[in-house]
């Protein structure tokens, strides 16, 4: 019963995926009407623009006062707002774009710190989870070390890793929200030897041992039933250990947060490794 529960998840994931990469495409193009609007709008007032003056005196005023009554009116500051508004909804819709493909068969290089940066942007966007909570009112401490290299990694499926442990952080700092706490999320990149770690923390409830040995167990969860599906953290393990070749762990203690600890290798995952020394032979 348990693996026809995955292959239904596995299944209902692909098509969540299908879905949002087609919502993303039908989004970007209306999308790109209201930028293309507005950019054209303020140049339409813009004094930079000779018509813009001549068309004004063929109307019986001038740009100047045209200019004067939109500023009085606050015009280009809305116009302003409407652009920085659709130019991160083309930021999110790229996220969905970016997260929905299918990853790159060959991997590809990554700055993970720069991967990240994209993850938070997708979080901020969750519905599920602005049902529950405003994930921008956490906040975000980055400690990203000059020298933690580029790895070679499937970008797509990292994402996904990174997305399942802000999600449950996000969800585990609510239930301490009433102690005054301000939930916060402190995002590590560094170098270790042949590998870059990369560290999540946050200062949620915590966990005890015996769920910090057992958080990776496929179908494990502390949520109540009905709510989740045990599947994520699981999901993360295969996806950093088995297609990577990393390691995935969590440090945690009751009370004080938890840390979850990502190493991957700078050479890339096993069988890119196995293909580049048999090219060599």
């Amino acid at each position: 019963m348990r693996i026809e529960e995955m292959m239904v998840q596995s299944e209902k994931m692909l098509s969540i995926g299908g879905l949002a990469a087609g919502m993303a495409h039908e989004i970007n193009n209306p999308l790109g009407v209201i930028l293309q609007a507005s950019q054209n709008v303020l140049r339409r007032v813009s004094s930079e623009l000779p018509a813009n003056a001549s068309i004004a005196q063929a109307c019986g005023t001038t740009l100047s006062v045209v200019q004067t009554y939109l500023e009085q009116r606050e015009i280009p500051h809305f116009l302003e707002d409407i652009r920085e508004s659709g130019l991160r909804a083309a930021q999110i819709v790229e996220n969905m774009l970016s997260f929905s493909r299918k990853p790159d068969a060959e991997g590809s290089s990554t700055n993970l710190a720069n991967l990240l940066d994209r993850t938070l942007l997708l979080a901020e966007s969750d519905y599920d989870l602005k049902k529950r909570y405003d994930f921008r009112q956490i906040e975000i401490i980055r400690e990203y070390h000059p020298d933690a290299a580029p790895v070679i990694c499937r970008a797509s499926k990292i994402q996904q890793v990174f997305l399942n442990i802000l999600r449950n952080g996000a969800e585990s700092m609510m239930e301490t929200r009433d102690s005054g706490r301000v939930p916060r999320f402190v995002l590590r990149t560094l170098p270790d030897g042949s590998m870059v770690r990369v560290e999540i923390e946050d200062n949620g409830p915590g966990m005890d041992e015996i769920t910090c040995k057992r958080v990776f167990e496929p179908f494990f969860t502390t949520k109540p039933p009905g709510v989740g599906t045990g599947l994520g953290m699981s999901v993360s393990y295969f996806i950093i250990t088995q297609e990577h070749g990393g390691t995935l762990s969590v440090r945690s203690r009751p009370g004080e947060g938890s840390c979850f600890i990502i190493k991957l290798p700078l050479e890339g995952y096993p069988h890119e490794q196995s293909k580049t020394a048999n090219s060599h032979r």
